[in-house]
């Protein structure tokens, strides 16, 4: 395994499934400044699994790094949005193996997507054309938000005065996932940046949602041993580990 730097008016990179790669627009002094790290993974070899650490004032894992080796996952990011109470109580739907931890919610920005695993395949929508009654069997799910990219498009009206650490996950809308991190970035910026072709290699960005992030934002890859980790306690994890494997 090794990385692979992108600079978009020179190359294009191509990538095998799964895969962790470094993007950057710039080279030299500034390219730090200027970078996503992804891990790329197949909804049909690859699922998601939360780990959620109850109560994060005590928690039970303690960290991102800790909580994916023991489940023996391949690559994880921190979760959704969590509220200010002692439990850091999540905000919105949030399932870890079939079990609802919190309650499905509309309204808010941090809620404007739903990520949800099956078992069998994994989707991401809109909140608003979410029906529960839909989708009884369930075995992963957060929502979270704004949407960054839509139909291959840049959401109207994100923030673009705001710039830090940011987390997301993204689908090319063909069973093609990624999770990722980025440097200091508004939302409008990181959103351009992904919804513009050959930013990610050949992996076209369809849909891409904001996952919690700022001081929050954390990322993990088991066969690098890449880890970055938050500057803060987190309430879940999102996980991706084999399909199949419990």
């Amino acid at each position: 395994m090794f990385y692979k730097i992108l600079t978009l008016l020179l190359s294009v990179t191509t990538f095998s499934f799964a895969d962790y790669a470094e993007f950057s627009r710039k080279t030299g002094l500034f390219s730090s400044r200027d970078k996503l790290s992804v891990y790329f993974f197949d909804s049909k070899n690859e699922r998601l699994a939360l780990k959620d650490e109850t109560d994060i004032s005590e928690q039970k894992y303690g960290s991102l790094a800790k909580a994916m080796s023991k489940d023996s996952c391949l690559a994880g990011v921190n979760g959704n949005f969590f509220s200010a109470d002692k439990q850091g109580s999540p905000i919105g739907l949030t399932i870890e193996e079939g079990v609802q931890i919190s309650p499905f919610k509309k309204g808010a920005f941090t809620v404007a997507g739903i990520l949800f695993d099956t078992g069998k395949n994994i989707t991401l929508m809109r909140s608003t054309a979410f029906d529960p009654k839909k989708h009884p069997k369930i075995l992963t799910a957060i929502q979270s938000g704004p949407f960054l990219v839509e139909a291959n498009k840049i959401t109207p009206h994100l923030n673009n005065e705001k710039s830090t650490y940011r987390t997301f996950v993204a689908t090319d809308g063909q069973g093609k996932w990624c999770i990722g991190v980025s440097s200091s970035l508004t939302l409008h910026e990181l959103a351009q940046w992904l919804a513009t072709p050959g930013t990610l290699g050949d992996f076209k960005v369809h849909t891409a949602l904001n996952l919690d992030g700022g001081s929050s934002s954390s990322f993990w890859e088991k066969k690098t041993g890449t880890y970055f980790p938050s500057f803060k306690s987190v309430r879940n994890y999102l996980g991706i580990k084999p399909r199949g494997e419990k």
